[in-house]
Parts: structure tokens; C-alpha cells; sequence
């Protein structure tokens, strides 16, 4: 019995005994030369499960169990070349942000930290994302040590450093303590969520499995979508779902959003996350254009956020586009 598990020109053969693994490298050495194509003779080696492998930035070992030591249990862990290769880039970073401000600093590191702890997020990485932030917290103590050369470590921790994040008694959150709710995020925040494999009969192409194919895709844009946002603002998103309440789109990683008051400051709206909702950019103008101060479009976007509809936004959606023409805001 053999497993081929291949993403882009990188691929695994697993077998049961290295007689056969040697086997399944002479015939891919075979189909390969047809193909004018060869192995890698760097890259590609014969391991036993024991000692464990390296595939796409993860790394692939048994381990004997602390209940049974006579059992093996294979365990996914983020890779040490990988895990290097991400300090590394933050190191390259810090020196690019000598000179930089808490908030630059902020908005240069947090999408470096979220996408990478994302990434790990479905492998055994709590160990390692504590020690990544460990990692993290002393390059933000020598960053602002640089910047205050003449002051003691304690006045630097005192100014940069405290609980910062909303609902979490973590009093070593670096943060620009003028504004709210910005701060350097942390990986330990991350929850572990176990990938759940797709049974092997489960064909996306079967007419019966077609709100099963449709729950994992959701659970997949909804993960994505949250990659974007901090702690302290992840409660708006994740109250409205990760979707927009007036298109019911989701709230892409590539998507420019606003974050509107549903009532207008101006009109006494607070700057509190019952008040505030994430929009499209487009979305946005189509709401200034209809008005904002308009009650119907308030209640609207407070029932959006609570119970997403996709027939009730989808009529909403045309009704807005048809609104923006008239209004010539439309592109």
C-alpha cells in the first residue's frame, strides 16, 4: 500500500516497508525520464516515520505516547527551518523599523504574526507559537530600549507594555496605550483547530454532499476572513459573521473595508462595537449616498449584523446599486 501526497512540484510517497519506498522511487524516476523530468537528488531521501520529515513548512514524526510507551502516535509540527525562516523575517523587519512609531510598528507586525500563526493554526503549535512570542517580546523590548538609549528597561516596559487586550489579564501586551484597542497581537492567542480530513468517498462532484462541501467552504472563508482582523475588533466581525450586511459577502483578506457607525458621530453615535460594523468600501458609499442618517438604513444594518439573510441582501444589494446610479456615485 502506498499514499502520494503532492502540493505543487513537491510531493510525499508513503509506504509501509523501505523495500517498497525504494520500489515507488525507481518507477517515479521512470515516469519522470519519459517526462523529461528528474528527481531531485538534494531534496529527496528515504526516512523512517521515527525520525520524521519535512513537507511545507510542517514537520512529520511519530512519537512514542507518555500513557503507552510501547505505542507511536504521528504528530504535525510547524518545521524548525520554517519556524527559523519566520524569525528571521521579523528580525529583517525590526531593522527596518528603527526609526518607527508604536503604530507603525503595530500595523507592520500584525499581519506577519496572524498570517503565520494561520498557517499553523490546524498542527500541534501551541508549544511553539509561546516560544515565537517570547521571540517577539524581547525584539519589542530591544526596539524600544533604542528608542529610550538613556532610560531603565522597567520605564520601557511601563510605556509600552500592559493589558492592552480587552478580556485578556496579559500585562506584557505591547500597544500604543494613546489609542484603543492597537496592539502587537500575540500567536498564543491563536486556538488550535484540528483539520478535519475529507472522508475518501466524500466526492465534491456527489449531489448529496453538496451542503457538506458547502459548510466546509464557509468554515474555510470564515477563517480566512478573521485572519484580518485584531482581537479587539475580531467581536465586531464575528458578530456579523464575517459578512457584509449589505451584499452578505464575505469579508475577503483582499477586500478594502470601512468600519461604520450606525449612528453618525455627529448625531451622538459611539465609538463602541454595538455602534460600529464592518463594510465593503463600496458598501460604505452606498449607504453615505442612500444616507446615513436615515433610520430605515440604521435598523437595516442592526438586523444585518444580527441575522445575516442572504435573500433579504441580495434584493438590498440591487436596491443600493440601482440608488448609487441615480446618484452618480457609481463607477
Amino acid at each position: 500500500n502506498r499514499t502520494f501526497v503532492r502540493f505543487a512540484d513537491d510531493f510525499v510517497v508513503l509506504t509501509e516497508t523501505e523495500e517498497d519506498a525504494a520500489n515507488a522511487k525507481v518507477i517515479l524516476q521512470e515516469w519522470l525520464a519519459k517526462k523529461g523530468l528528474s528527481l531531485s537528488e538534494e531534496k529527496t531521501n528515504t526516512r523512517h516515520l521515527t525520525e520524521g520529515f519535512d513537507f511545507l513548512g510542517w514537520n512529520f514524526r511519530k512519537y512514542r505516547t507518555t500513557a503507552r510507551k510501547s505505542e507511536l502516535v504521528t504528530l504535525i509540527k510547524p518545521s524548525s527551518k520554517n519556524i527559523n525562516k519566520f524569525k528571521k523575517s521579523l528580525k529583517e523587519t525590526f531593522k527596518k523599523l528603527k526609526g518607527a512609531t508604536q503604530l507603525q510598528v503595530i500595523k507592520e507586525l500584525n499581519p506577519k504574526i496572524q498570517g503565520w500563526g494561520n498557517y499553523h493554526d490546524g498542527v500541534v503549535a501551541k508549544k511553539t507559537f509561546t516560544k515565537v512570542d517570547s521571540y517577539i517580546h524581547w525584539k519589542l523590548n530591544r526596539w524600544g530600549k533604542r528608542r529610550h538609549p538613556k532610560k531603565s528597561l522597567n520605564w520601557v516596559n511601563n510605556k509600552y507594555f500592559g493589558k492592552l487586550c480587552p478580556g485578556r489579564n496579559d500585562k506584557w501586551v505591547f500597544g500604543d496605550k494613546s489609542l484603543k484597542d492597537v496592539y502587537v497581537q500575540k500567536l498564543a492567542w491563536i486556538p488550535i483547530k484540528r483539520h478535519t480530513l475529507v472522508q475518501y468517498k466524500n466526492s465534491p462532484d456527489d449531489p448529496n454532499l453538496i451542503e457538506y462541501w458547502e459548510k466546509r467552504k464557509s468554515e474555510q472563508r470564515e477563517k480566512t476572513a478573521r485572519s484580518r482582523f485584531s482581537t479587539g475588533r475580531d467581536k465586531i466581525a464575528n458578530r456579523q459573521n464575517y459578512l457584509c450586511p449589505v451584499c452578505n459577502q464575505t469579508l475577503g483578506v483582499s477586500d478594502e473595508l470601512h468600519l461604520h457607525h450606525i449612528i453618525p458621530k455627529h448625531f451622538g453615535g459611539l465609538d463602541k462595537s454595538e455602534n460600529l460594523v464592518y463594510l465593503h468600501s463600496d458598501c460604505h458609499q452606498s449607504i453615505h449616498a442612500l444616507g446615513a442618517t436615515n433610520l430605515n438604513i440604521q435598523e437595516m444594518l442592526r438586523v444585518g449584523i444580527n441575522k445575516p439573510s442572504k435573500s433579504r441582501n441580495k434584493n438590498q444589494k440591487v436596491q443600493t446599486r440601482k440608488s448609487r446610479k441615480r446618484s452618480g456615485n457609481d463607477k
